[in-house]
């Protein structure tokens, strides 16, 4: 009875010990930049202690990344690498990129960008699809293609690659409704593919290799899955120009007798302006999020109805914002989905305070889909809706049919731009952040996300209802 004992605790202080080196290695990782997590995160698939998404989030698979890299160079596996540490892994990994000569390529025919293996191919040849690359000696083959939908279906393409009738031996697979993932042997050689799905087409590329090269060619392989991008050739500045933050400016009231009815003041010259935005509690303490963009050099803060806040931190990378109260409390808080992932299709809502002035301060609550898994570019840190977002619904969540925060409005494309640079208008193409960027952030902050557990659908004016309670006006004063 004793030993049972004993061993009870001794299982209790393992399961605390590794608990605790986990939270340290998350504090660790998160206290670093959004790039420099995906630089260790893409550092690591190249030393071959990490085969997983990177996004630069922390899970228990970049955990155990981070502690199996440090046990094969015989470091203490806590998760927290030291400036030694971090000097072997940037040698390490960057020792792979350079010996096969890892650079980003371009490919307009196929319609994607992706991380190559320069060294290992004679020059690439054009075909139909898109590009073939093969070793001096067909030991290693690449192919970028793309298939378009009305010739094979995404989900019958997906099928037809993960049939085993011709000898090919799946060892995984992945299926999502955005891409898909395929592995195993064909021919005597290991093959690995990735195919993303598009409104018209399905674009990826197929890699395969002689067994021999195994020892690097599967870190390869990681490498350019998650390295591959859309890419329509577009020029990249034309990109960026199209696309708008919808915060509002808007006149600083004054003091003089006005006219004109409450929210429909006129500018009065040499008035000082403000921006608005929206926001949404996050805590009980008063924390709010928002867009970085919004609350940029803001001499003060105000959240009407609530008083005024101040800034905790702004991540610019991805353009969030933590506020908090100075009052440091607030009734009611979001609840961020927990693990399922988005989907293309999916119903969504957006609420916030489009037109502020105009509007007079009005909550709007407008209905939506999802319609690309990301956003200009292939920016998989974004993802695309149809619900019309306006000046002023910058910082909002994005809510889905059970009132969860899936996203924080972010962008939306410049109609005039736009006609200019493609010669049409665009109709509702509207960008947010991703909803666990926002809840990664409270983390690095020390903040607690709150989790929605209830699965069962509401009504949207069940959600209308909850969202306007913990969504906020942001008033900057400039």
């Amino acid at each position: 009875m004793r030993s049972l004992l004993h061993a009870i605790v001794f299982l209790l202080v393992s399961a605390g010990t590794v608990q605790a080196g986990y939270d340290q290695s998350r504090d660790w990782f998160h206290a670093k930049g959004w790039r420099e997590r995906v630089r260790i995160q893409f550092l690591l698939v190249f030393t071959g202690d990490y085969a997983s998404q990177v996004d630069g989030t922390f899970g228990k698979l970049t955990f155990n990344a981070l502690t199996t890299f440090q046990k094969h160079r015989e470091f203490y596996p806590d998760g927290v690498l030291d400036d030694e540490q971090m000097q072997i892994l940037q040698r390490d990994g960057l020792d792979l990129v350079e010996r096969v000569g890892f650079e980003t390529y371009k490919d307009a025919i196929a319609g994607l960008q992706l991380g190559v293996p320069g060294k290992l191919f004679e020059p690439s040849t054009q075909t139909q699809r898109g590009h073939l690359w093969r070793a001096y000696d067909n030991s290693i083959e690449l192919e970028t293609l793309q298939v378009p939908k009305d010739e094979t279906a995404y989900a019958a393409l997906y099928k037809r690659l993960t049939d085993t009738s011709d000898g090919r031996t799946v060892e995984h697979k992945q299926f999502r409704n955005d891409y898909f993932v395929v592995s195993g042997r064909q021919n005597g050689r290991d093959f690995y593919l990735r195919m993303m799905k598009t409104s018209s087409d399905s674009r990826g590329f197929s890699l395969a290799w002689q067994a021999r090269h195994a020892v690097f060619m599967d870190r390869v392989a990681v490498a350019m899955s998650n390295s591959m991008t859309f890419f329509d050739g577009t020029d990249e500045e034309k990109l960026d120009a199209v696309t708008s933050s919808p915060a509002l400016t808007l006149p600083e009231p004054d003091s003089r007798s006005d006219p004109l009815p409450k929210g429909a003041r006129k500018d009065v010259p040499g008035r000082k302006t403000s921006s608005s935005g929206s926001g949404y509690f996050l805590t009980t303490e008063g924390h709010i999020g928002t867009n970085a963009h919004v609350v940029g050099n803001c001499r003060s803060l105000d959240i009407p109805g609530h008083g005024t806040a101040r800034l905790v931190k702004a991540d610019t990378e991805n353009d969030l914002a933590i506020l908090q109260l100075d009052s440091r409390k607030s009734e009611h808080a979001a609840q961020f989905r927990s693990e399922q992932p988005i989907v293309r299709g999916e119903e969504i809502f957006v609420i916030g305070y489009p037109f502020a002035q105009i509007l007079d301060n009005n909550l709007n609550f407008t209905p939506g889909m999802i319609s690309s898994l990301a956003g200009v570019k292939g920016d998989s840190r974004q993802f695309m809706l149809t619900a019309p977002v306006q000046p002023g619904n910058s910082g909002g969540p994005v809510l889905d049919r059970t009132g969860a925060v899936v996203g924080t409005v972010v962008s939306r494309l410049d109609t005039f731009k736009t006609l200019k640079l493609a010669g049409d208008l665009p109709e509702n193409v509207n960008f947010a952040v991703r909803g666990k960027l926002m809840a990664q952030f409270m983390e690095d902050l020390g903040l607690a996300p709150r989790y929605n557990t209830i699965t069962s659908i509401k009504s949207p004016t069940r959600i209308d209802e909850e969202a306007s309670q913990y969504t906020v006006l942001v008033l900057c004063r400039n």
